[in-house]
């Protein structure tokens, strides 16, 4: 493989913990993120996650919450479509990056950018009528906390999206590079550097989320790279379809997406 795509083989790592060094890092990354050609995986794994989660959004009305945002790779969707969204990181340097995507699409009227931490959402109660949250749960120092914020601020019967790398496999690949529980992130404005990322499979996530009167209406999995281990960089994603007629082989995704429905019983 090329140097952008099996960099994390062997260099040396600066090593960011907790919190603050995710939005460390994700400030360090934001200007080259987008382009970088060290994201080389983060890229394929975006767009097999997008062939699933870009259907769901299409059912998002009100009012959306995009936590962790980062450039806006979903809340740009989302306002195309004509949906007000409310786009929260707490990377201000990811934020101002989108601030200027959604100025040059057009669209920067239907956002509203907020600087927040997703662990304690400066929001009133039953404020959204949808949320997502795309690659980023995995960050939070306490998703627990994260899944009870979600509730308290998406109205009955709101839809919530989330994709998570799955536990099994990100677990593998950390215990295979010695990562323990962190993962590997680089770009041209940033040496490689470990923060922590603990992923959560949509079982886990279900189990997680039903304790906040959330039901799962849809889970898939995508990019079930580790059944071709040989041949990952020339994976078809539209095999994800047939894979995930299979429920037994979720555990095989690399990423696994889950929408949830807030219902109070």
């Amino acid at each position: 493989m090329s140097e952008e795509e099996s960099w994390f083989g062997k260099v040396k790592y600066k090593v960011l913990e907790g919190k603050k060094g995710v939005r460390e890092a994700y400030n360090c990354m934001a200007n080259s993120y987008d382009h970088s050609k060290y994201l080389f995986w983060t890229r394929k794994l975006e767009l097999a996650e997008e062939r699933v989660v870009k259907k769901w959004i299409d059912g998002f009305l009100g009012i959306c919450l995009d936590v962790g945002c980062g450039t806006g790779r979903y809340s740009l969707k989302i306002a195309e479509k004509g949906v007000e969204v409310v786009t929260s990181d707490f990377s201000l340097r990811m934020l101002k990056r989108l601030k200027l995507k959604a100025k040059s699409s057009g669209i920067f009227h239907r956002l509203s950018l907020v600087l927040a931490d997703a662990e304690h959402l400066p929001f009133q109660e039953n404020a959204f009528s949808s949320l997502i949250c795309a690659f980023a749960f995995d960050h939070f120092e306490n998703s627990d906390v994260a899944a009870m914020e979600f509730s308290r601020v998406l109205r009955d019967d709101s839809l919530c999206a989330i994709s998570s790398f799955n536990s099994h496999t990100l677990g593998d690949f950390q215990r295979r590079y010695g990562l323990g529980d962190k993962a590997p992130f680089r770009t041209e404005d940033m040496s490689p550097t470990l923060i922590c990322e603990v992923g959560h499979s949509g079982d886990e996530l279900e189990r997680m989320f039903s304790k906040y009167e959330f039901r799962v209406e849809d889970m898939k999995g995508c990019s079930y790279w580790h059944l071709f281990p040989k041949f990952q960089k020339y994976y078809p994603l539209k095999m994800d379809s047939f894979f995930n007629l299979f429920k037994g082989l979720l555990k095989y995704a690399e990423i696994h997406a889950v929408l949830m429905r807030k219902s109070t019983p």
